[in-house]
């Protein structure tokens, strides 16, 4: 199912023809770039890219660290039709190492420091070029007057994401031109952004959640805020006010940074009407407080991957309402969803559980470097999660847990997120993780919690509530306090990790 509409850049070719003099970036120091000196800027980083030797298909590093330089170069490789591979400004020597060894990029465009870093590293020849506006404003002259190259097809692979998620295992997601105008174009129609929308971005644009924020905005024609560097609430509360946002997303660790300034972020607040929130699940508890401090406000949810970015979405007051605010939520127009059973058969209807598969124009059409089990099952063309969910009689997802963490003990199936996620409702329980592991007694479901500290921790108490919220086989044997849990700044909890915490 190839992506057949308007794409990113012939949107903002448009926008630059029809309404050139609108605002569309504002850098964290305050230059403003409007969409027709957006575009003629885009237009000329290709061309100078191109003179400096990166051809069509090249992959180009990037150190993506939310500057104004770094969004201009983005676009311009992407106009060009090279394959921009975005670089998180924090990897390590090891880190970069492995990316240059597996990638072998044409160019790496970087701070200076971080070029001067990875200089005796070894791979291919590749050019470095310094990031920086003077780098910016001097590849833009470079390409005044010249013939840029045609656009590249919607078939044409344009990014790489590096994404481990939890498994430690880097993966390099190709994504075409098609692939991010289908994500673009289903996010803004789900949600209903428009061109008159002011959005403040505090998500590190190299990863899918930020990086979509900022595609979704310019090809909306909206107003576009950069805020880089470490997440404040009050930073943003007090840039969402001074620019008048009507449009912020946020990771759930964020948003539980402003719910800890409880009814004091009302009046920040107050004029934003869209909130996206993603890459991790929130408690119930922390979506209806949100609601209460922000009625005026539609609030979305999605589930998605970077390999199928934004492929459900639950809009929090319509959910609560339907008595679902637990769930995943529903597929946009354009996006199918299946589930395949345990014996393997793909259900497209019915109240059922199984594998959450995808299939759409947006979805990736492979790895750089494939995992030993490919995750794009040949021939039907439907991308596999591997999450575990339940679709109700409404039609919502829930999620149970990923296939590859289920316990098995004695034939009885435990997802660990299903009894983490009852855990959770406890009074007093902050955070908390489950596995399984040998204790000597045989295999048992050891329970890892993090606490308040409000009140002392009574394990019978908890082990009595439970008794009406699980199957007992699902109940933990063993119960571990401790100081917290690890996890990925946007959330995700590192299970590899968890067995270290208690010594094995």
């Amino acid at each position: 199912m190839p992506f057949t509409g308007e794409n990113l850049l012939e949107r903002l070719h448009c926008h630059a023809v029809e309404n050139g003099s609108r605002p569309a970036l504002v850098s964290a120091e305050g230059q403003t770039l409007d969409y027709g000196t957006l575009w003629s800027s885009i237009v000329g980083i290709a061309v100078g890219l191109m003179g400096r030797g990166v051809k069509v298909g090249q992959r180009v590093f990037l150190v993506m660290d939310g500057s104004l330089a770094s969004v201009l170069v983005y676009l311009g490789v992407m106009r060009l039709g090279g394959v921009a591979v975005l670089m998180d400004p924090g990897l390590t020597m090891a880190q970069w190492s492995g990316r240059l060894r597996d990638l072998s990029p044409e160019m790496v465009v970087a701070p200076r420091e971080i070029l001067e870093a990875i200089a005796h590293l070894p791979g291919e020849k590749r050019v470095p070029l310094e990031l920086s506006d003077q780098t910016v404003d001097r590849l833009v002259g470079d390409g005044v007057g010249e013939t840029p190259p045609p656009f590249p097809t919607h078939e044409a692979v344009i990014l790489i994401l590096a994404t481990t998620g939890t498994t430690g295992m880097a993966k390099y997601v190709t994504l075409t031109l098609g692939n991010i105008s289908a994500s673009v174009h289903h996010i803004n129609t789900t949600m209903g952004l428009m061109s008159s929308d002011i959005e403040v971005i505090t998500l590190p644009l190299f990863h899918s959640f930020g990086l979509g924020r900022l595609r979704c905005g310019l090809s909306a024609g909206c107003r576009i805020y950069l805020l880089p560097g470490r997440f404040r609430p009050e930073r943003l509360l007090k840039e969402v006010q001074r620019c008048g946002a009507s449009v912020l997303a946020q990771v759930p660790a964020g948003i539980r940074l402003l719910l800890a300034l409880g009814q004091r972020v009302v009046p920040w607040l107050q004029n934003v009407r869209l909130v996206e929130i993603g890459s991790a699940p929130m408690k119930i508890e922390e979506k209806e407080r949100l609601m209460i401090l922000m009625p005026q406000a539609r609030l979305w949810h999605h589930y998605g991957l970077t390999e199928a970015s934004r492929s459900l979405f639950l809009e929090y007051h319509q959910a609560q309402a339907m008595g679902c605010l637990n769930a995943l939520g529903q597929p946009p127009v354009g996006v199918e969803v299946a589930l395949r059973s345990e014996s393997g058969e793909v259900v497209t209807h019915g109240v059922e559980e199984g594998e959450l598969l995808v299939r759409g124009p947006h979805v990736t059409p492979g790895y750089v470097v494939f995992p030993r089990d490919p995750m794009i099952p040949q021939g039907q063309g439907w991308f596999a999660t591997g999450d575990w969910v339940q679709r109700d009689s409404l039609g919502d997802y829930h999620y149970v847990g990923r296939v590859d963490d289920c316990i098995n003990l004695g034939g009885f199936k435990v997802y660990p997120s299903e009894v983490e996620l009852a855990l959770a409702a406890f009074p007093g329980v902050v955070d908390v993780a489950v596995f399984v592991r040998d204790a000597g007694k045989g295999m048992q479901i050891m329970a890892l919690i993090q606490c308040d500290g409000l009140r002392p921790f009574d394990e019978k108490e908890l082990r009595d509530w439970l008794q009406t919220r699980l199957e007992p086989y699902k109940h933990p044997q063993i119960y571990r306090l401790v100081d917290a849990l690890p996890r990925t700044p946007s959330g995700k909890l590192l299970r590899r990790e968890l067995p270290n915490l208690v010594g094995g």
